[in-house]
C-alpha cells in the first residue's frame, strides 16, 4: 500500500464515514420535520419555528459535510499538503454540529429534565456539562487550524478530544438517568395515590421510560464509540465519524420525541377501552412554569393531581409526548 494510500485511510476515511451516515440521517431529520408540519398544524408557533431552525441547520451542516468532502478528495485529489492540514471550511462545519448539539440539548434535553422535575440544580449541572463540552470542542475545532497539520494537531489537543468525548459521554448518560429516574418515582407516587388510575398513567410512563432510556443510550454509545476511536487511534482522524452521526442523533430525538405523541395518545386509548379525550394541542412554547395537570378519578370522581410538578412547555418529552394539553386531562 502506498504511503497515500495510507495517509488517506488514516485522515480521510473516519470523515467520509461520518459524512455517509451523517446524510442519511440527515434524511431522516427531513422525513421527520415533513410528517411534523403535516400532522401538527396546531402547534404554538414557537415550537414550530424551533423545528425550523433545527433543520435549516442541519441542512446547512449536511451542505458543508459534503462541500469538506469534495474539497479534499476532488478538488485537491492526491494533494498530501491539502489532506494533511485543516482549513475553514472543515473546521466550520464541525464547529456548527457542536453548536446543534448544545441547542438540541439544551431546548430538548435539559428542558424537559426542568419541565418534569423543577429541580434547578440538575439543570444547573446539566448546562455546565453542555456549556463545557461545547467549549472544549470548539476550542479543538479552532486549533487545527492553527496547527502545521493533522498529526501535530492531534498530538497537541489529544487532551481536549478525549476531556469533550468524555463530556459528552456523561451528559447524555445523566440526562437519560435522570429522567428514567423521576419517571419511576411518578410511578411509586402513582401507585400510592388510590384516587388515580395506576394502569393508565403506567401505559405513557412505560412508552416515556422506554424512550428517554432508548435515545439517551443510542447518543451515549456514538460517544463512547468516538472516544474509544480517539484512545485506540491517536494519529487517526477516525473519531470523527461518529462525531458527524451524533448530531442527527440529538436532532432525530427531538423530532421523534414531537412526532410520536399521536401514536402514545392512541396507545392510552387502546389499553383503556375508551377515548382519552386528549387534544392534540400544542403547549404554550414558555420555560417552566407550576402546574396545573390533574386527573379524574374513576371511581370517586374527584380530582387529584398525578404529578408532583408539570410545566406548560414540557410537550417535548412528558406531556406532549402523550398528546396531552395544556389544560387539564380527563380520563
Amino acid at each position: 500500500m502506498s504511503q497515500e494510500s495510507i495517509l488517506a485511510i488514516s485522515l480521510a476515511r473516519g470523515p467520509l464515514i461520518g459524512t455517509f451516515l451523517g446524510l442519511f440521517l440527515y434524511g431522516v431529520t427531513c422525513l421527520q420535520a415533513f410528517f411534523y408540519f403535516q400532522t401538527y398544524e396546531r402547534d404554538h408557533r414557537g415550537l414550530k419555528i424551533t423545528v425550523a431552525l433545527l433543520l435549516a441547520f442541519e441542512t446547512i451542516h449536511a451542505a458543508l459535510s459534503i462541500w469538506v468532502m469534495d474539497d479534499y478528495l476532488i478538488v485537491h485529489y492526491a494533494n498530501e499538503g491539502v489532506l494533511e492540514s485543516a482549513n475553514w471550511l472543515s473546521t466550520s462545519t464541525y464547529i456548527l454540529g457542536f453548536v446543534i448539539d448544545f441547542f438540541v440539548y439544551l431546548s430538548y434535553f435539559t428542558w424537559r429534565i426542568w419541565s418534569f422535575t423543577g429541580n434547578k440544580w440538575i439543570v444547573v449541572l446539566m448546562l455546565s456539562i453542555s456549556a463545557s463540552r461545547t467549549v472544549i470542542s470548539i476550542i479543538a475545532c479552532v486549533m487545527s487550524v492553527s496547527t502545521s497539520s493533522w498529526t501535530r494537531y492531534l498530538k497537541d489537543t489529544k487532551t481536549l478530544i478525549i476531556t469533550g468525548n468524555a463530556l459528552f459521554i456523561i451528559g447524555d448518560t445523566f440526562s437519560a438517568s435522570a429522567m428514567a429516574y423521576h419517571l419511576n418515582s411518578f410511578r411509586s407516587w402513582t401507585h400510592s395515590d388510590r384516587t388515580n388510575s395506576p394502569r393508565r398513567i403506567n401505559i405513557l410512563i412505560n412508552r416515556l421510560l422506554i424512550f428517554a432510556v432508548a435515545t439517551g443510550a443510542l447518543t451515549s454509545l456514538v460517544d463512547i464509540v468516538a472516544l474509544v476511536l480517539s484512545l485506540t487511534q491517536p494519529q487517526s482522524l477516525a473519531f470523527l465519524s461518529p462525531i458527524l452521526v451524533q448530531t442527527r442523533l440529538y436532532a432525530n430525538s427531538l423530532l421523534t420525541s414531537l412526532n410520536i405523541r399521536n401514536a402514545n395518545s392512541r396507545a392510552y386509548d387502546d389499553a383503556t377501552g375508551s377515548p382519552s379525550g386528549i387534544e392534540m394541542q400544542a403547549i404554550s412554547f414558555q420555560f417552566a412554569r407550576p402546574p396545573d395537570l390533574s386527573v379524574m378519578s374513576e371511581g370517586s370522581g374527584r380530582r387529584s393531581v398525578i404529578c408532583p410538578r408539570k410545566s406548560t412547555a414540557e410537550s417535548w418529552h412528558t406531556v406532549q409526548d402523550s398528546g396531552v394539553s395544556s389544560s387539564q386531562v380527563h380520563v
